[in-house]
């Protein structure tokens, strides 16, 4: 992995520490003003050859924290590196190169998911980074070390296809699967990875001494090592040589034919770029947002320290005098992702009071925990405002004859309130003071407060496009009077504008319209005319209240809103509704716009909520019926087993149709007992008689009779003459019209068996025609002794049920 590669020469004088002076230019918005950043370097001794230790080349902590540096910070370290790329035919300088990358899934264990679109080269090392948690720091000095590619204004196609040297042995050439600056970076820090998480397979290990070569060449020999983290050991096996005497000597230069520079040059080149390799990261942050106000200032931002989880104390200066110190301990959850979601405390949010009006620039230095040195991450420039008022118009609108304007405006001297003057056409037309509150406003710009908002109608404005500016009156004297800002505003004219909601019948022969009407020219309510097919029907006024109204048409208010209930119209035909809506004035007459609503029509609606035998011999049907073309009660008729069985009208109150069916009341509930009905199912159907369009809707459905044991009724049992006994009764069965069989014991023996079928016409009346009058039964049993005697009487079941019995006493003569 080209280890005896030749060193960059030595620079002169002092080096610039690059850590010092990290930052990226950015463009911060913050509230109503914005700040462009830029960075400031601080001078740091070069590396010295007394410090390396071959045996604790780097920390762990320093070359596995993939949070070392961001993506922009990465980028604005390679534009520091290279201020001008020389043109050439050649790839672009790194600063500036782009590739399109595959997506390479994530490697259990090893590096997350990365890549995938078009890539910029600090975006490349970013991700790789973070994928597979290797410090872009290492990433940034391995490409340099490798193929000077960092540093070089006209880097070539070779060094962008190997360009951290992976897969490019000593003795062979490079393995051109690996071609290619993405393939390149994502190999060396999956590679880094796997040797972490396999230490013992490999021929350096940490923990122990190790036999590692000078060069190549064995007969330049060995040194033994004692490496003492896993950060050095990956080193070696990456790059398996150590620096002999030779190239320590000459640190930035050559050493003899038996030096290797590799492990070398990263040492050195990380210090002089990083700082110390082993000590303490220095803190990092950003300056997020700067808002400007009243000779202030407030920045906020993040700062850490790598070495700790708590807030580190974060300085500020301005202009470079000190202005500011706070501890970074706000909650931040955007940087959850980054830290982590348990070490997000680390916010800023600091005033910076007493700046005069012009120019400034504020650097922040984030003050190191542990090892480590401070560190400015970040200057910003920004401008504090004086001298003339300013502001923003916010809205214009215009309505009927007015134009209304909101805004806001400040003296940026004074947190007074002070006078705007509007002007229509250039025409002074009103004077306000701005002191109404506008919520945010003393954030966006502190000092200020928020009382600045100014806002109110112009009346009096002609039809037509107007030129609307607003004035900031001077108040503190050390400026003058002056335009914050104008607007072109038409104020509206014309005929009016009507809108139909709701054009529907929900009833033979009404109808509802619902809608709204404006008139530019006015804010006062519209009159409607309403006509069914051609024919006037209905006026009214557009003066009920519709909220929305009020904000699609502002300065008219809500009050356009109309409802029209007709009735009386030909049921079960469609008619031609039409709206027009009367111009107040300015216009070209009414406005007028149709629709044809459809009547309601077609077949009844039935629906059958009861069909069940309620007694023997009877069914009961219960439900109801309306016919959309008729709000009358309607006929209902009924057929058992196909031959007519009754009528009836639907004429009972049923409150939840007159919610259901909106116009046609609740007079629509019928209910029927069909009688003479004998034992089994029959088929039952009800229909609902149909008037206007459509036909007659019928429903049908078989119902079972009822079943069961049988009725027993005893109407006497007596002793009428000497040694006898007559019983007399009806029995009736529900599973037959015929006879039951009707067994009598006497004492608990059989007295006799007789069927119960003599007739008694009451019977024919209580259980219909179908069951028939005759099951009577009546007898005289003799041959029995003078006394008390038990008479049993048994009703012999037919079908589903089960024998009734009945038992009395009696006492015979």
């Amino acid at each position: 992995m080209n280890p005896v590669t030749v060193p960059t020469s030595r620079p002169s004088g002092r080096l610039r520490s690059w850590v010092a002076r990290l930052t990226a230019v950015v463009v911060l918005a913050a509230g109503l003003s914005g700040i462009a950043t830029t960075a400031g370097p601080e001078a740091a001794d070069a590396a010295t050859a007394s410090a390396f230790d071959p045996g604790y080349i780097i920390s762990d902590a320093n070359f596995y924290n993939a949070n070392a540096l961001n993506g922009a910070q990465v980028q604005y370290f390679l534009d520091q590196q290279v201020p001008t790329c020389r043109a050439s035919s050649g790839p672009a300088c790194l600063r500036n190169y782009q590739q399109d990358t595959r997506t390479v899934a994530a490697v259990a264990g090893r590096c997350a998911q990365v890549g995938g679109g078009r890539m910029t080269a600090a975006q490349i090392i970013d991700g790789v980074a973070r994928a597979c948690g290797i410090s872009q720091k290492v990433l940034l000095v391995l490409l340099q070390k490798e193929q000077a590619i960092v540093t070089s204004s006209a880097p070539t196609n070779y060094m962008y296809a190997h360009a951290t040297g992976f897969a490019c042995p000593d003795t062979a050439p490079c393995d051109p699967a690996y071609n290619g600056f993405f393939a390149q970076v994502y190999a060396a820090g999956l590679q880094f990875q796997r040797y972490k998480a396999s230490q013992t397979s490999w021929a350096y290990q940490a923990g122990r001494t190790n036999t590692i070569l000078y060069n190549p060449n064995a007969s330049c020999g060995t040194k033994q090592v004692y490496i003492q983290n896993q950060a050095t050991a990956a080193l070696y096996i990456y790059t398996p040589y150590t620096p002999n005497q030779a190239a320590m000597n000459n640190l930035y230069g050559t050493g003899d034919s038996c030096s290797a520079y590799g492990n070398r040059n990263f040492w050195r080149m990380y210090t002089d770029w990083f700082g110390s390799t082993t000590g303490g990261n220095a803190p990092t942050g950003a300056i997020t947002g700067i808002a400007t106000g009243l000779r202030q200032a407030v920045v906020t931002g993040w700062a850490v320290d790598p070495d700790t989880t708590g807030p580190i104390r974060t300085d500020f200066y301005v202009d470079g005098k000190g202005a500011a110190s706070v501890q970074a301990d706000v909650d931040t959850p955007s940087l959850a992702g980054q830290l982590g979601a348990t070490n997000t405390r680390h916010g800023f949010k600091v005033t910076l009071a007493g700046l005069q009006p012009g120019s400034h620039e504020v650097c922040a230095w984030g003050i190191n925990a542990g090892a480590g040195s401070n560190a400015q991450f970040q200057c910003a420039t920004f401008s504090i405002e004086g001298g003339s008022p300013t502001g923003v118009i916010d809205a214009t609108s215009a309505a009927a004859d007015t134009i209304s304007i909101r805004g806001w405006a400040v003296d940026p001297d004074t947190a007074d309130s002070i006078a705007v003057r509007v002007t229509v056409d250039g025409t002074t037309r009103a004077t306000w003071t701005a002191n109404q509150a506008k919520p945010g406003l003393g954030t966006a710009k502190p000092g200020f407060g928020d009382a600045h908002m100014f806002s109110g109608t112009i009346s009096g404005v002609s039809p037509g496009t107007h030129s609307v500016c607003v004035i900031g009156v001077e108040r503190a004297g050390s400026g003058s009077d002056r335009s914050i800002g104008c607007a072109s505003v038409t104020r509206p004219s014309g005929s009016p504008q009507v809108n139909i909601d709701q054009a529907d019948s929900r009833a033979p022969g009404a109808m509802t319209v619902r809608g709204w009407a404006i008139d530019p020219d006015t804010t006062g309510p519209v009159r409607v005319d309403v006509y069914i097919d051609g024919a006037g029907r209905a006026s009214t006024t557009a003066n009920l209240s519709k909220p929305g109204i009020a904000t699609a048409f502002p300065g008219y208010g809500a009050n356009h809103q109309f409802t029209v209930n007709l009735t009386g119209l030909t049921p079960s035909v469609p008619h031609e509704m039409c709206l027009a809506a009367i111009d107040a004035a300015g216009g070209n007459g009414a406005t007028w716009v149709c629709r044809t609503v459809q009547q309601p029509t077609g077949s009844p609606m039935l629906n059958l909520d009861q069909r069940s035998a309620t007694a023997i011999g009877t069914v009961t049907v219960r439900g109801w019926a309306i016919d959309p073309d008729v709000v009358s009660p309607l006929a209902v008729s009924f057929t058992l087993d196909g031959q007519p069985a009754g009528t009836t009208t639907a004429n009972i109150d049923k409150p939840s149709l007159a919610g259901a069916f909106p116009g046609y009341g609740s007079k629509h509930q019928f209910a029927a007992t069909l009688t003479d009905v004998g034992p089994g199912s029959h088929q039952v159907c009800t229909t609902a008689r149909n008037v206007g369009g459509g036909a007659d809707t019928t429903q049908c459905a078989t119902v079972p009779m009822l079943t069961g044991s049988p009725s027993l009724y005893i109407d006497e049992v007596a002793s009428r003459a000497a040694g006898s006994i007559t019983t007399r009764g009806w029995a009736v069965d529900p599973d037959t019209a015929g006879p039951v069989r009707i067994d009598t014991y006497v004492d608990g023996v059989g007295a006799s068996s007789i069927q119960a079928d003599a007739a008694k016409p009451s019977l024919a009346d209580a259980f219909g025609k179908a069951y028939g009058a005759n099951h009577q039964f009546g007898q005289t049993l003799t041959g029995f002794t003078a006394g008390q005697h038990q008479v049993c009487t048994f009703a012999i079941n037919t079908g589903a049920g089960s024998n009734v019995a009945d038992c009395r006493t009696v006492t015979v003569r």
